[in-house]
Parts: structure tokens; sequence; C-alpha cells
């Protein structure tokens, strides 16, 4: 892992000097590339930027524990750092508060920076009541693109049995405790064998951030190819926050000169052979969609994905073809045939998301960490093994005691039995525990049984997941903890314990049937749902405005890129049109951006399903609140929000919204989703934002989505209404007796007519 990372860094620093001395000097190959493409702008850029960067440790402990103590000596903090960016140093200042019963003259903690001892720190008990600093130093050979910080504990308390194994004996750093960074910008190659990167690169934490140039005038096809691009990097981000950046320009002379609109960092371009900024004027036309990275020609630092086309549909085949084909990509540029595209572009199957749990095949944990040795622990109190569950949103648990997990796990064995235990969380709340013995191996004689519906008595037994307790997105945590025994219980214990969760411990949700109850927010704000039930979108139309701004734009994307990262896969098949375009009959979940495109859906579809809603909370007809500050009991201030209601073209269908009564508090919305914290009280089928308030609002006219069998529904319904259940339950045994006593009265009167 470590020399690529040497060899990309030598590489980026080799391009950075040769690309600098040819900025002064020139040189051949470079006046052979004018020759093909002339360049456009002379850079007035000589020097490399340097970026400041701070994290602090509350950031990179993500809610775990900063502190030290006998039983876990060790505190690790990891993050990454950019391909195309060269450390040049770091210093961390550190807050930290220590035990007063530490022993004095040997209490000490050792600092370590991928793995290099950089210092040790002696412990001053007589300081131990008060708040320490520390400035450290780390030198820039040390670091990589993916660098650990590691604190080690060495101290032991006074007046304890077992001080090497005390909780006495401890050192904590404050959360304000931070690392700070400065890193010189290299000049990235222009080939495409690189990409996503520098775009997007892995191993930055930071918030990823994307910046796009698009014309004045905007078709739908710009928005769509935009928008494949925005899923695609919200895929790559994951779980990071990610900010979107819009760049209009205008295919006019006058504004030649206008370059502080233009974007000073690396940056998507789309334009075609008509439509291009003005800076391009000279590049040649194009025959085929293509794509091809060149240097931004502003600040040659920076390098700029040209996506280009002889018109806007052929950047939505641009965009497709790059995302769908990064595997063997090489050279600055590359073109897409559009039929060929077209013809190997076919809808995928609804829940297919790569990084949804699959409801056709058992998943393994190894297939949910990004290493094997992610589920690996070493010590007596680590951390424990966290594997994400990424479930449909939509599944049916009704009556399903829980989800089934096939659990395998290895440790060292304890020398005696002890209180050794392997306890498991979901959400942080307890579900089982397990006793270590002398085994080395657990799961197998051990797991509960999980009650499927089929009561099979020879099905595996397994590790049964309360289903109650799980949303769209889950954290399982296997928490290993063992005891230390010595003879003497002075003499440190050797750390030789280890526990593993084992690869091929599985989730298994076969049988499992789609159904939820909708309008709402709280699946679409964590998991993109409905849109994401097609990962490629296919199933989705997003609707915007005739002249949409920046904002509407831009929150579209930002919606996108939320959905991307829900999935794990790129929007491709998604469709763009204005109102007017949208088939009556369509049975597609619509995306609306921005008030004016929610106005014209309400004028031209009708607006009862909304109207539902807003009834039982007294807004009826209340447009004011979302797109239209011109109501005769309209409101002065601003207000966006966040709605969803039943699609009126089709009863299976959603419409969610984004919307705001003034276009740049529309922002606030997209502020919202970016959120986790926000995030998680969003429900019902509003989200109402004003400056001051943000409230949300439940839904009292619900509608259900998925497939149930007729009986399974029946009775999902009819176990809402225990009262008419009852009465239903009685009239039918008053029925079944009045038929009984009917025939056997009848059989009865026959035996009679018989005898006499």
């Amino acid at each position: 892992m470590q020399q690529p990372s040497v060899l990309v860094f030598s590489t980026g620093i080799a391009v950075a000097m040769v690309l600098s001395a040819m900025s002064v000097f020139g040189s051949p190959a470079h006046a052979q590339q004018q020759e093909e493409l002339p360049p456009v702008y002379e850079s007035t850029v000589v020097d490399l930027p340097v970026h400041e960067l701070s994290y602090t440790f509350r950031e990179l402990a993500g809610g775990d524990s900063l502190r030290m103590d006998g039983t876990n000596e060790q505190l690790t903090l990891g993050f990454g750092s950019r391909i195309d960016q060269l450390a040049e140093g770091g210093v961390l200042y550190l807050n930290y508060q220590y035990s007063p019963t530490l022993v004095r003259d040997i209490s000490q903690f050792r600092i370590r920076f991928n793995g290099e001892l950089v210092r040790a720190v002696r412990v001053n008990v007589n300081e131990a009541e008060q708040r320490h600093q520390l400035r450290v130093t780390l030198p820039a050979e040390y670091f990589n693109t993916y660098n650990e910080i590691t604190f080690e504990l060495l101290a032991l308390a006074e007046g304890d049995m077992c001080s090497a194994l005390s909780n006495s004996a401890w050192l904590e750093f404050a959360g304000d405790s931070r690392i700070e960074l400065n890193r010189r910008q290299l000049v990235f190659a222009n080939d495409l064998s690189w990409f996503p990167e520098p775009f997007f690169d892995v191993r930055d934490f930071n918030r990823a951030e994307f910046h796009y140039v698009i014309p004045e005038q905007l078709d739908t096809n710009v928005v769509q190819a935009a928008g494949i691009f925005s899923s695609y990097f919200g895929a790559q981000a994951d779980w990071r926050s990610v900010a979107t950046q819009l760049y209009r320009y205008r295919n006019d002379a006058a504004f030649e000169h206008e370059v502080h609109r233009w974007p000073d960092a690396h940056a998507v371009v789309f334009l075609t052979n008509n439509e291009r900024p003005w800076l391009f004027r000279d590049y040649p036309d194009v025959s085929e969609p293509t794509v091809r990275v060149i240097t931004n020609p502003v600040n040659q630092v920076y390098k700029m994905l040209l996506v280009q086309a002889p018109d806007t549909a052929g950047l939505v085949t641009a965009a497709q073809g790059l995302v769908t084909h990064r595997a063997g990509l090489s050279g600055p540029e590359v073109s897409f045939n559009a039929q060929e595209l077209a013809n190997r572009l076919q809808p995928r199957e609804a829940y297919s998301a790569p990084r949804w749990i699959s409801t056709k095949r058992p998943v393994t944990f190894s297939e949910l960490v990004d290493f094997e040795s992610d589920l690996q622990r070493s010590g007596y109190r680590s951390k424990p093994v966290s594997v994400t569950l990424r479930l449909p949103p939509d599944l049916f648990v009704w009556q399903r005691k829980g989800i089934p997990v096939d659990l395998k796990f290895r440790y060292t064995p304890p020398v005696e039995l002890d209180e050794s235990r392997l306890r498991v969380y979901i959400n942080d709340d307890f579900i089982r525990g397990y006793s270590l013995n002398q085994s080395g191996f657990g799961g197998s004689s051990e797991r509960i049984r999980v009650p499927l519906l089929d009561n099979n008595p020879f099905s595996q037994p397994s590790l049964n997941v309360p289903a109650f307790k799980l949303g769209a997105i889950n954290r399982l945590d296997f928490d290993f903890t063992f005891s230390a025994r010595a003879e003497q219980c002075l003499v440190t214990p050797i750390h030789n314990t280890t526990g593993v969760i084992d690869g091929n411990s599985s989730v298994d949700i076969r049988g499992y049937q789609h159904y939820t109850e909708m309008p709402n927010l709280q699946l679409f704000a964590k998991a993109g749902y409905p849109f994401s039930r097609y990962d490629d979108l296919a199933n989705s139309i997003l609707v915007v405005s005739d002249t949409p701004t920046d904002h509407e734009v831009s929150a579209a994307l930002q919606t996108l890129a939320l959905i991307g990262g829900s999935t794990g896969y790129p929007a491709t098949l998604l469709q763009v049109m204005q109102v007017s375009e949208v088939p009556a009959n369509s049975r597609a979940d619509i995306l609306i951006a921005g008030g004016p495109a929610l106005d014209a859906w309400l004028q031209r579809f009708g607006r009862s399903t909304l109207d539902k809603q807003l009834g039982h909370h007294g807004l009826a007809g209340a447009q004011q609140l979302m797109f239209s500050p011109t109501e005769a009991a309209s409101i002065s201030g601003p207000s966006a929000a966040l709605v969803s209601f039943q699609s009126p073209l089709h009863k299976s269908a959603t419409v969610v919204a984004l919307t705001a009564n003034q276009d740049s508090f529309l922002n606030e919305v997209t502020q919202l989703l970016r959120s986790a914290d926000r995030t998680m009280n969003v429900s019902g089928f509003m989200s109402l934002i004003t400056p001051g308030n943000e409230r949300h609002l439940p839904s009292y006219e619900a509608y259900y989505v998925g497939e149930l069998s007729f009986f399974t529904r029946m009775y999902f319904h009819l176990s809402r209404y225990p009262v008419l259940v009852s009465v239903l339950t009685l009239i039918a045994l008053v029925t079944l007796v009045l038929v009984l006593y009917w025939l056997l009265s009848g059989l009865a009167r026959r035996r009679l007519e018989r005898t006499s």
C-alpha cells in the first residue's frame, strides 16, 4: 500500500517541476501540442499554492473516546492526503489531562506518526490538576496518502492492587486538540487513467467539493449530464458531505475577460460545438461525444474535465460513457459511440444498489468492509468491530422477529474461564453477549434460532437482529473485551489477545418483501427513497423550470449526489424534463427542483393530493410558504420546504419537491439534506424551514408502495384496526354458527322424515 503512494508522489513532483519549467522556457513537445490544440489563455500563475488544513481530534475520532488507560493503552487517529497535494509538514496541538494517581518518574506517553516515533512526553504528577498543552512537529517525510497518529500511555497507578491494568492510570485528550497541515498543490497529469482523481480523491476525508461550468442558457440535456456526474461523484464520496458550485458562461466576446467568475479549482466543463466558453473558442469541433482532461486555462495548477459533444444530447452520452467505462481508460481523452452505448445501457433491476444488502442472496461481512483487517481487533479493550448495514428502506418486517445474521468469530483462548466476552450491538442497543471460552471459536454452538416463518427444524440457527431497531442505515458493533491475569499483578500482560469476526459471517434477508407507508421524508433524506429503488434512476424524472436558476440546479445536483451516495451507483438513466414534457400517464417518481417548477406542476396536474396533507395542518392552499410570495395571506420573509406527496399520475408514484419562496433561500433545503444530524429529525410529508425555525409536519393521508401478496396485505391492514377485526371475527363466528345450525337442523329434519 505504501510503495505505490511514494511512486505517485514522486511522479506528481516530477510533473510539477516539468510543467513549471515548461511554463517558463517551453518545450518541443509542448509546442507540438499547441499546434494540435492551440492555447486559449496564458496563465499568470507561477507558484504552486499551499493549502492550510486543520482537523480536530473530535472530528478524527468520529465519536470514539479520546482516553487511554491501563486496559486500553493506545489511541489511534487517522486521516488521508490527496494524491495531487504534497504534505510539507504538520503540527499537533495537544490539550490533555491525566490522573493524579500516576506513579512518579516512570509515567509517560509516546507519540508515533505512521509508525515513526516523533515524541516521548514525561508526565509530571505534580501538575495533574492542570490542563496541559503541547506542540509537536510532524516531519514532512513521514507523511503518506493515509496517515495515522498513535498515542501510547506507559503509566502505572499508585495504591492499586493491579496497577498494570488499572483504569486509574489514565490520560485523556480534549476534543479541540488538533492537527494543522500544510499541503503544496501539485500539477496533475492530463490522463484519464487516474479518473476520478483529481476531481475526487478517496483519500481526502474533507467535504467533497465539485465545480461545474455550464452555459448561461440551459436545456434539460445539460442538467441531465451534470446530474449524472453529480450522482457519480456522490457515489464515490459515500459518507462524506458534498458541496456543489456552479459557474455560468456566455458565448460572447464581451465576456472574454470575466475570469473572476472562472473556477480556481478542478472543474467539469460542458460545451458543444456551438455553445462554449469564450476561453475555449479556438478548440476544434468534435464529431462524437468526447471527454478530455486539460489544464485550467486560468490557473495551470488545476485541471478541467472537458465534456464536449456536437450537441447537448451528446453531453448525456459522454457523461454516461465516462462513469460506466472507468476501467481501461488511458490518455488525455476518450470518445464514445452513442448507439453502442445506448444498446449497452439497459435499465437495472430494482433493489440492485451495490451498497444495499441484497434480498436475493446472503451477503458476507467481507463484502461490507473495505479491508479484511477491519474485522480484527487486538488488545484487552479495543474499539468494536463495526459493520454498516444498508437495508432497502422499504423492507417489510411485519411479524418478522428479526433479521438473521449468521455470525462466526475467532479469538485467542483465555488461559482459564474468566470475564472475557463478545458483546453485539445494533445502533448502540445491546443484542447478545457471548462468553469467550477455551475453544477459540464462536457462533456455531451458541447462536440462537431465528424465528423464520417456515419453522424448518433443520435450518441453520443464527443471530437474531431486532427488526424494530432497523432503519435504512444501521451499524452492527462487535465488542471484544478480554480479562488479563498475571501471577504478579504488577507485571504488565503481554497483550497477545486478538478477536476476529469471520468474513464469512453473513446477513440473509432473502424472502423479505418490499412494502412501506408513504410519504416518508425520513427515507428520502437518509436513503434517497423512493428514487433509489432503481439505482440508475431509470424510474425517476427530475423536473426543472423553463429557465432554472443556479440555486435550483445546485439543489438538484446536491440531491442526486445524496442518492448516489446511498446506492453507490450513478444515475445513468435519469430523465430531466420541464413540466410540459412530463407524460400524463407516467409511473415514474418525480423530483421537482425549485418553486417555479412546483408551481407549474400544480397548475398542470392539480394539487388535491398535496392539499389533503396540508389541510390537516391548516395550510391548504398556502403556496406562499413554498413558492409564491404573492398570495392573499403572503408572508414577508423567506421560507423553504422539502415536501412529498402522492403523484397524481399514478397511485404508487411519489413526488418530492425542493422549493422556496425566495430563490436564494432554496440553499437551506440543501443544507438540511447535507447535515447528518439535522436529517435525523426529518419525517412526515413536509420539512418547513424559516430563518428562525425548522418544523417537520407528520402525514395524515397515507398511501403504500411496494408489492405484497393479497392475504398478507389484507392481514397487515386489518391488524391496524383491532376493534374492527374483533367485530368482523364476531360476525364470522355468528355466521358460522348459523350456517352450522342450518345444516344440522336440515340433517335432523331429513332423518325424522325417513323414520316416519
